[in-house]
């Protein structure tokens, strides 16, 4: 059992969904302890204190439709959300492109149904150009969810996001346009 910050309980399912072999959490006010399956199997289970136990079950959700800002080189909305997580946009054909017309790019997609998110895991073009998703906003149904502010570029993040909504987006803050691969919605 492992003792983790957190100021809530969705900040501790949060912090169990980003680590590795965290099977679930209990949550006292102020405390956020993150287990594994075996604090059941090997009788490590122990609490001093009444607390709530949760195990962690998050839902991928699925993309219906989608939109952008501009269309550049084949790179329509859909790829993001084909499944195919290729990060070569030449060589896989599974990116999205806006056209860099000198404005910030976007691009939007629209849950089946209205669902609480908890994460976002986005996969960036690794080929090229990695970096201009360095500062971008993600919002739900308008509101900021996560604001993204990089010094070094990533391949493959995940992004907190709580917010409760049917449409993802995410806008570039840089002059840029946008370019990735693939991106996977969560609820708890």
């Amino acid at each position: 059992m492992v003792s983790a910050s957190g100021i809530g309980r969705l900040n501790c399912a949060e912090d169990c969904s980003t680590r590795s072999g965290c099977f679930g959490f209990t949550w006292l006010p102020g405390l956020c302890r993150l287990f594994s399956l075996s604090a059941f199997y090997n009788l490590a289970w122990e609490s001093s204190a009444e607390c709530d136990v949760y195990t962690l079950n998050t839902t991928k959700l699925n993309f219906v439709a989608c939109n952008q800002s501009s269309v550049m080189q084949n790179g329509v909305c859909e790829r993001a959300f084909d499944g195919n997580k290729n990060q070569d946009y030449w060589g896989g054909l599974s990116c999205i492109h806006t056209d860099n017309n000198g404005q910030p790019g976007w691009w939007e997609a629209q849950l089946a149904a209205p669902a609480q998110i908890s994460h976002v895991t986005i996969y960036n073009r690794a080929d090229c150009c990695s970096s201009r998703l360095n500062k971008m906003s993600l919002t739900v149904d308008g509101v900021e969810c996560h604001r993204v502010d990089l010094t070094v570029a990533f391949s493959i993040a995940t992004f907190s996001c709580n917010a409760f909504g049917s449409k993802f987006a995410m806008i570039n803050l840089q002059a840029f346009s946008i370019t990735m691969c693939e991106v996977e919605i969560y609820s708890l």
